[in-house]
């Protein structure tokens, strides 16, 4: 007997796909482990700067004070607080003078270990940034960058450069006591300070004024680093938080996530409406009280109605829209159908009310959903803002506190979650000018039209400022989203809907596209003989180091950034998935494989599979390989069908009601805590009740006013009586002049009231880029304007280009790492070619002999004298059709000819 096949597990599969022929020339550059000190250093100052400015600095110092290493701790001490004490005079030379010898300090006062001394060097740099740190540096230098940051936006041009350079030595100061001090000092903290808030505020400021491109960079460097300083960004730190808050939700705590087949409660309660419609008799096992409410767990325009938002969600206009939907794409099939066709079948018959005679599948199905039941945090924090939003009534007279869960915590761990929300309310309503200055960032960095000579021409400062500028930006930008998720879901989610209005996802999806970032990976952008400790070293450039093989952890970085970014954008936003697939950017996204690391081909592959559901049957048929990685490398859930899932099986208008109920939601939680001005207005159900959900100080409302304009009881399970209104004796009393007044009117009134309302809708219909928003004083239009414009050239491009092929008819072979191992493709296109044979015209069918003019009488006989030739050549040499043709004249009489070809006789 012939044994059965056993089949692939997922651990085999994945064996077989690492087994492949790829680059692993960048495998060791580890993403997540953190940049060292000395790198860092390196990156931050330009080698035009180590090269003219280093000097400067130590002259500087030598001509005020004595050598560093023969100086007493006391002295040196001395020697800093007399700097210190210069920053704060008046006169600018010798502002500069201080500021010079307080970077060569923090700068381990390099000129005394020129050579072969860097352990004696860097033991220097500790000491004095440690030293810089207890006598209270930071402060100091922002107060001076404050001071010099507001005289930038008065000053000339021509005073504006002594300026810049005095603002760059303090950044420079600032970010090596930042930075040593993060990494070196266990007792060093930085919230007291608000740096980043600061930092925040000084960008958004002074992007238009900051004219060197150098400044610019070491100011978003000095962010990140401050950032990451403030918010603690280690594995440790934010993997224990996340199990503390897990803890006081009282939400099961799961050692191993990866190893669990996850179902979300929008999955279980989609699961349980599906069995209700098909077994109306089956009663299910009653679901975990958290959610046990259907109402709040999935949105709806029922949720929108009790919420008290149903007109502020009608008024909400999605910036982007799917403009190209699937030429395969079917029409959704209603729930009321299925649910009349289940109800008329014969299965119904075999169940109990008391479910006795259940399929033991369905029962064993409902067992399986709850077992792998996973409440996120995220999850658990929108179901019990929607109760909120609903009870809001109730809570009138009680003392609401923002995140209540964060006061269960321990002592640290709430600081942490303070320092977190203080850095979240002091930028959330700046975050629109803070994301306009950083998308502009991210596009400043982009090279488009360079040919490759002047690329290699092109100076390597410049290079690495544009590479240095995309890994911090996109780091900054991630940070934030990780943070600002960790602390409460509908912070990230305004953060990110403000990205996504911006052009966040097209802006990451061209910068990829447009650069190749396999070839950028390669790149040798650093030279270690011109950097800061090359220079102190002496170093030299070895003899064949250009042929060893090379990795720009720079040109990593910021690519696996953007995916990041891009997948935590789109996650579980079926609106925003559309917007990847109008796109194209499965194109993309697959040429990033070719860069062969395995955390850009994660996070590739997790873009990726978000999109299946919409690329049809005949990209998956061509993608097989494509596909068995995403099966090997990411994780499953237990509905995952985005495999076998029919194409035009998800309900576009569902999506767009989950992005739209989402985006009230936070604008209901932001403008309660963080930004009133984005608040909704509420539906006036019984009374003007819009005020109660805001700030209740601002209005005089006695308890009988309350009561008066509290909306209906309603609770969560029982349906909508939407007309349960109280008539007041008011109105009972003088209903016959409402009658006359409201009833009875002329018709020029109503003709008036209504173009009054249909000028507001033409109004408020007016395309705005950022809905709901207050205007920033960046101009977002010139953003949304290039990024547009980088867009439309591409894909101009990419149809001209496909309309060239078509014309030529020319097969282009795939090149690409889904290539099948099988290399004859010479029926590739055999279907496409026999359709178009099938739908030419016969030049000799359908001919109006009475309307033929010459000009289509010689096209039909061109046709026929093109294809004449091709048709008989495919005809076999012994077929009696090709002989018929040759010999034209069987049937006659054949004459005779001489060896000249007369006729003879």
């Amino acid at each position: 007997m012939t044994e059965e096949p056993q089949p692939i597990e997922p651990k085999q599969l994945k064996y077989l796909m690492n087994k492949k022929d790829i680059n692993k020339q960048h495998i060791f550059y580890d993403y997540y482990k953190q940049e060292c000190f000395e790198a860092g250093i390196d990156e931050f100052l330009s080698y035009a700067e180590v090269k003219n400015d280093m000097p400067l600095y130590e002259i500087q110092y030598r001509k005020s004070f004595k050598l560093w290493t023969e100086s007493t701790h006391i002295e040196r001490k001395e020697y800093i607080q007399q700097a210190l004490d210069d920053f704060e005079v008046v006169n600018d030379e010798q502002r500069h003078s201080a500021a010079q010898i307080m970077a060569y300090i923090a700068l381990g006062n390099y000129g005394e270990f020129m050579g072969d001394h860097h352990q004696e060097h860097i033991q220097n740099i500790h000491y004095n940034n440690k030293l810089l740190y207890d006598m209270g540096i930071i402060s100091i230098l922002k107060e001076s960058l404050s001071r010099t940051s507001y005289q930038i936006e008065s000053l000339s041009s021509q005073l504006l450069d002594k300026v810049c350079m005095e603002i760059e030595l303090l950044l420079t100061i600032l970010y090596t006591v930042v930075d040593h001090n993060r990494l070196h000092n266990d007792g060093f903290t930085i919230a007291e300070y608000q740096l980043s808030e600061f930092l925040f505020d000084m960008l958004v400021r002074l992007r238009e004024h900051l004219t060197k491109p150098f400044l610019l960079k070491k100011l978003v460097l000095c962010l990140h680093k401050v950032l990451i300083a403030t918010l603690e960004n280690t594995g440790s730190s934010r993997d224990h938080l996340k199990v503390e808050i897990r803890k006081a939700l009282q939400l099961p705590i799961i050692k191993n996530k990866n190893a669990q087949v996850k179902a979300s409660p929008e999955d279980i309660m989609s699961f349980y409406h599906t069995i209700q419609e098909r077994y109306p008799t089956y009663t299910p096992i009653p679901l975990p009280k958290t959610i046990s409410n259907p109402i709040t767990v999935t949105a709806s325009h029922k949720l929108s109605t009790a919420m008290g938002v149903s007109k502020a969600s009608k008024e909400i206009d999605l910036p982007y829209q799917t403009l190209f939907p699937s030429k395969n794409q079917q029409a959704p099939v209603s729930r009321s159908n299925n649910s009349s066709r289940s109800m008329n079948g014969d299965i119904h018959s075999t169940l109990s009310e008391t479910s006795m005679n259940a399929p033991y599948s369905l029962t064993v199905a409902n067992s399986v959903w709850l077992e792998h039941l996973y409440i996120s945090v995220g999850d658990y924090q929108l179901i019990k803002e929607r109760e909120k939003a609903i009870h809001r009534w109730e809570l009138l007279d009680k003392a609401i506190k923002r995140d209540e869960e964060n006061l269960l915590l321990e002592e640290e761990d709430r600081q942490k979650m303070e320092v977190i929300d203080h850095l979240y309310s002091t930028i959330a309503p700046n975050f629109q000018s803070i994301v306009v200055v950083a998308l502009k960032l991210l596009l400043s960095t982009v090279s488009i039209g360079k040919d490759k000579e002047a690329e290699i021409l092109e100076d390597i400062n410049i290079t690495r400022n544009r590479e240095t500028i995309s890994k911090a930006v996109s780091s900054i930008i991630l940070l934030l989203l990780k943070w600002f998720k960790l602390s409460h879901v509908l912070k990230f989610e305004y953060l990110s809907q403000i990205l996504v209005d911006s052009g966040c996802m097209l802006l990451i999806l061209k910068l990829l596209g447009l650069q190749e970032v396999a070839l950028l990976a390669c790149k040798k952008s650093d030279d270690d003989t011109q950097s800061f400790f090359g220079y102190v070293q002496h170093y030299e450039e070895e003899e064949g180091e250009d042929d060893k093989p090379y990795t720009n952890q720079r040109n990593l970085c910021w690519p696996i950034n953007l995916l990041r970014i891009l997948q935590m954008l789109t996650k579980g936003k079926t609106h925003r998935i559309m917007l990847l697939v109008q796109y194209k950017s499965s194109a993309i996204l697959k040429k990033l494989l070719k860069v062969g690391h395995p955390v850009i081909d994660l996070y590739v592959l997790k873009n990726l599979r978000n999109q299946i559901y919409f690329m049809g049957r005949k990209w998956r048929a061509s993608n097989m390989k494509t596909i068995s990685a995403i099966y090997s490398n990411c994780m499953t859930k237990l509905d995952d069908n985005w495999l076998s899932s029919a194409e035009g099986s998800i309900d576009i208008e569902e999506a767009a009601m989950k992005e739209v109920n989402l985006r009230i939601l936070t604008r209901l939680y932001n403008g309660q805590w963080y930004v009133p001005s984005i608040m909704p207005t509420m539906d006036d159900i019984n009374g003007p009740d819009s005020i109660l959900f805001h700030d209740r100080k601002s209005f005089s409302l006695t308890s009988d006013d309350i009561n008066h304009y509290r909306l209906p009881d309603y609770s969560i399970t029982s349906p909508f009586m939407i007309n349960d209104i109280q008539l007041d004796s008011h109105f009972k009393e003088h209903y016959n002049e409402w009658l006359e007044s409201e009833v009875y009117s002329s018709n020029e009134e109503d003709e008036e009231d209504e173009e009054d309302e249909s000028t507001a809708d033409h109004e408020w219909n007016a395309a705005t880029p950022i809905p709901n928003i207050p205007h920033s004083p960046l101009s977002q239009e010139q953003l949304t304007y290039e990024i547009n414009k980088l867009y439309m050239e591409e894909l101009q491009r990419e149809f001209e280009e496909q309309k060239k092929k078509e014309q030529k008819k020319v097969q282009v072979p795939e090149d690409g790492w889904d290539v099948p191992i099988n290399t004859e493709k010479a029926n590739v296109w055999k279907d496409e070619e026999e359709e178009e044979i099938d739908k030419e015209v016969d030049p000799l069918n359908i001919i109006d002999w009475g309307e033929l003019t010459e000009e289509d009488l010689n096209r039909r006989l061109k046709i026929v004298e093109e294809k004449a030739s091709k048709r008989w050549l495919n005809v076999p040499m012994d077929d009696a059709r090709y002989l018929k043709v040759l010999n034209t004249f069987e049937d006659e009489e054949i004459i005779p000819i001489d060896e000249e070809g007369w006729p003879i006789g």
